[in-house]
């Protein structure tokens, strides 16, 4: 299943205005930021670190209530982890507990939609996982909400 237009971005899942107005510039560009070529020269995005198969980076468009939120972007454009070979998803395992080493996490939340955008709520065609850790101050502290699922618009 794929998106019928051909976009790599699901406006409609923009959180404000200005996610909103990159992602359609982004769009208009007819690049997938995500892709490696292009990942390295977004000016939004500060790599972390690099696996032999992911990209790891801050979220620029954090979920409220997080304290850290971070992308798992596989270095090939893929819409569904049935597309990622067995040496990707074994690397992809890799990553996540690199993250937890790397950032000391005693907690976290794990994300992660696959296929159509247009239904599961994705902002962005190109698969990639969240690791996300929500605010912890309890005078700060409110629920972080992760959208699961969309319907397009018509």
């Amino acid at each position: 299943m794929s998106n019928p237009k051909g976009n790599k971005y699901n406006l409609s899942a923009a959180r404000g205005d200005k996610h909103f107005q990159n992602m359609k510039e982004l769009q208009e560009s007819g690049i997938c930021f995500m892709c490696p070529e292009h990942l390295r020269d977004y000016s939004n995005n500060r790599i972390e670190f690099e696996t032999e198969h992911w990209i790891i980076t801050p979220n620029a468009y954090p979920y409220k209530n997080t304290i850290l939120h971070l992308l798992l972007i596989p270095k090939r454009h893929v819409k569904t982890m049935s597309d990622l070979s067995a040496k990707e998803r074994l690397n992809f395992s890799e990553a996540i507990i690199e993250v937890e080493k790397r950032h000391k996490l005693d907690s976290y939340s794990l994300g992660m939609r696959n296929g159509d955008f247009r239904y599961n709520g994705g902002s962005v065609e190109h698969l990639h996982a969240h690791i996300i850790v929500g605010e912890r101050d309890p005078k700060k502290f409110e629920k972080v909400r992760f959208k699961v699922s969309s319907l397009p618009e018509s």
